[in-house]
């Protein structure tokens, strides 16, 4: 059980990587002129990613379903 965490931690943070990667050559080729602007853009993306995780986890009924895993 405890391998299969890892690999899905494992699989979720490579997503992550890949996402942010992704934001950033998007805000690159797109604002490339205006990194300030670009650079504002994917830390609002991001920061508004984490909080809709950390409200989405605040009922945390998710991790006592035993379904889930």
């Amino acid at each position: 059980m405890n391998g299969d965490r890892q690999l899905i931690a494992l699989l979720v943070g490579g997503i992550v990587v890949l996402a942010v990667g992704s934001l950033v050559v998007l805000a690159r080729n797109t604002l490339g002129s205006y990194p300030t602007k670009a650079g504002a853009v994917v830390v609002l993306l991001l920061v508004s990613l984490l909080v809709g995780s950390v409200l989405g986890m605040k009922g945390r009924e998710w991790l006592r379903n035993p379904g889930y895993w």
